[in-house]
């Protein structure tokens, strides 16, 4: 019954714009529309229908495709200073910023992944070096998965983290091994503890 009605309205609705635009420079002539009920298709899909949409602040990015990461192909810079970024659809993009000093994330252009630049991690022993960024809503039992992209020395000890709370037991680390010179796809997958309208991934 809704799909026959829906048809119905879509019909006079083309129609009756039709006329009146034809009736401005031509004598007015009866039109007459049929529709037989009996007249039965294949089913159509109710996800067809009702997929007006478009980027209006977050509708995409973090609702319909459910991204939550910002900058994921590393256009800007990354750095501990506070970027002046316009809004775009009215929202500031989360930043990455270093793990470390400023200087231990250089982006590399002579070989990145995608786009002009890949963030490029200088290690120096023991001390934690890498990128984060904050700005995350994460709530108490829902998975979040992804992937990450990797390129580096053998050798070199990765961590991934999701972040949730102040405590030390309020994340999920899983580590990353078998690092090699070309890029290879990592997957990630981390079921949050707590509920957090400000949490951090850390590479």
């Amino acid at each position: 019954m809704s799909r026959k009605l829906f048809l119905l309205v879509f019909a006079g609705s083309i129609l009756g714009a039709g006329a009146g635009a034809w009736s401005a420079a031509a004598p007015e002539k009866r039109i007459a529309v049929t529709i037989d009920a009996s007249e039965i298709g294949a089913p159509i899909s109710p996800y067809i229908y009702g997929q007006f949409i478009e980027h209006i602040g977050d509708l995409i990015n973090r609702s319909l495709w459910a991204e939550m990461l910002d900058d994921r192909k590393f256009y800007y810079e990354i750095t501990s200073q506070p970027a002046q970024r316009k809004p775009v659809r009215g929202r500031v993009a989360n930043q990455w910023r270093p793990i470390g000093p400023d200087e231990s994330v250089v982006m590399d252009r002579q070989n990145p992944y995608t786009g002009d630049q890949t963030p490029l991690i200088r290690l120096a022993g023991a001390e934690p070096r890498g990128i984060q960024q904050s700005g995350l809503a994460l709530r108490k039992g829902k998975i979040y998965d992804g992937r990450v992209v990797l390129a580096g020395e053998p050798g070199a000890k990765v961590n991934v983290t999701l972040v949730w709370g102040p405590a030390a037991a309020d994340r999920q680390t899983i580590p990353i091994s078998s690092l090699r010179a070309a890029y290879a796809k990592f997957p990630l997958k981390f079921t949050a503890g707590g509920d957090a309208n400000d949490g951090r991934i850390e590479f």
